[in-house]
Formats: structure tokens, sequence, C-alpha cells
């Protein structure tokens, strides 16, 4: 599997052949383009609409980070391909990329493994435990196989796009009962536990110091500035980040010191994801 941009940087020529290559793997790039930019756009109506996300809901109904991939010639041997997106999109440990990497695997299977010819789509979710928050990851994937190698680009046996996006997940409408029923889902019944442990682990963990923090952003913050000491370091950096410490401190209530946004309107799992 071969990243389209790649493909196009990879011809250096300047014969006519080469400005024809170059010229059928930017259209390719445009068209694949095209429907990632459609996908961003759906997920983003679906997002906005609680009776389209099902049980596990997120915070303010919106994605705060969104990536596409374009590429050609996906095969069931493109596990060092998935490992990548995996890593340059998600943060964590390596064993919780790992197990992660071994769900969106078999999340993707089903399309990777698929040679009929034209068009397919799937869509999936995944949850991921993700800067003392749980996030929601929606994926959209599209494969078109084509009838012909080379039909519209040299050496070309297919297209694959894919975009997906990340919310945080409001922890106080699903249960940690309901996680690990969508986990085992993701994972098929055919998975073993104990590929994905430390996974389930760090979910169940992040999932419990939410619970923990029945507090709302705005009181999370308050407390890091003025009991310095009770609260982990990383509130109060993003207490500074905030801005919120200077204006604290100007022991004025009306002081006209700007914060950096209002953090009135902030959730505990905004406040512990920007933290990190």
């Amino acid at each position: 599997m071969s990243k389209i941009s790649k493909m196009i940087d990879d011809v250096t020529g300047k014969t006519q052949k080469d400005q024809e290559t170059r010229e059928r793997f930017t259209f390719l790039q445009k068209m694949a383009e095209g429907k990632s930019s459609q996908f961003k756009d759906e997920l983003r109506v679906m997002l906005a609409n609680k009776s389209k996300t099902g049980q596990i809901e997120v915070v303010g109904d919106v994605a705060f980070e969104y990536h596409s991939g374009h590429h050609v010639n996906i095969s069931t041997s493109c596990d060092d391909s998935i490992m990548d997106a995996v890593s340059d999109f998600f943060k964590g440990s390596d064993g919780l990329k790992d197990g992660f990497e071994k769900i969106v695997k078999h999340g993707l299977s089903g399309l990777i493994g698929n040679t009929s010819l034209g068009e397919t789509q799937e869509d999936m979710f995944f949850v991921f435990p993700e800067n003392y928050s749980i996030v929601r990851v929606d994926v959209k994937a599209y494969r078109y196989n084509f009838s012909t190698k080379g039909l519209l680009a040299d050496d070309v046996e297919n297209v694959f796009v894919y975009s997906m996006c990340k919310s945080i997940v409001n922890h106080k409408t699903v249960s940690p009962d309901y996680l690990m029923h969508a986990v085992v889902d993701m994972m098929g019944q055919d998975a073993a536990i104990k590929d994905v442990m430390d996974f389930i682990k760090q979910l169940v963990a992040c999932w419990k110091l939410l619970d923990e923090c029945q507090i709302d952003g705005e009181e999370v913050l308050r407390s890091a500035v003025e009991h310095p000491g009770e609260v982990p370091d990383y509130i109060a950096r993003s207490a500074d980040s905030l801005g919120l410490t200077a204006h604290l401190a100007s022991n004025d209530e009306n002081a006209d010191l700007p914060l950096t946004e209002d953090i009135a309107n902030l959730t505990a799992e905004e406040v512990l994801r920007r933290a990190a």
C-alpha cells in the first residue's frame, strides 16, 4: 500500500511519459481528496445528531481532530501502513497502541480483503483512552477495485480512502460495562482479550478517573490555583495555559485580565485533555 502523494513525488523524470504519469496520479489524488472531504462533512453532521451517535455520546457534539488518508494498492499485507497511521494519529504507550492496532486491523479486515470489482464503503467507530479522556474515533473507509491493473494510473489495482475524527466521550452518559461491550464488539468474537489487555486496562482506568472527577471544568481549574499541591500537576498546567492563574492572583474580582477562553464552559473532560 502506498500513499498517492508519494507516488506523485516519486515521478521525477521530465519526459512526456513521466508528465502523463504524474498527471494521472494527480487526478487520482484529487478524486481521493474529494471523497475524504465528503466523508468529513458526513462525520460532522453525524456527530451533531445524538440519534446517530448511539449510546456513546460526545461532548459538544463535535470532533476536535480529523485525519484522512489516500492510498493505492491496499492488500491484506498492509499491516505496517496501518501501524504507521495509528502511531501518527494516536498518543499512548506501546502496549496501548499495539492493542488498538489489533482492533483497528480487525475493523478494517473486511474492506481490506474485499476484491470485488467496483466500490465498497464501511463506517465504524472505536473508543480509545487518550490525554485523560475517553475518545470516540469515527472512521469512514472507501475502496475502489479497478477491473484492470493500470486502468487509471500505472500499476494501480485499487484506491483506498479513509477519513477519521476524534471526539471526547461524555463519560456521564456511558457505563464501563457498555464500553467493554463496545471494545469486544470492535475486536470480534474470535479475538483474545489478552492481546488487548493493556488497552482495556487503560480505558477502564481513564473512565474511573473521570467518574471520580464529578465537578465541572471551572471548579477543577480554580482548585488548582487556590489550593496548590492538592491537585495533580497536569491540572495546574492547564490553569496556567488558560490564563486563570494570573487572573485569580490579581486579588481583584473585577480585574480586566483576559482569559484565553471562557472557562465556565469547559467540562472536566476538556480540562483533563488540555492538561496533558
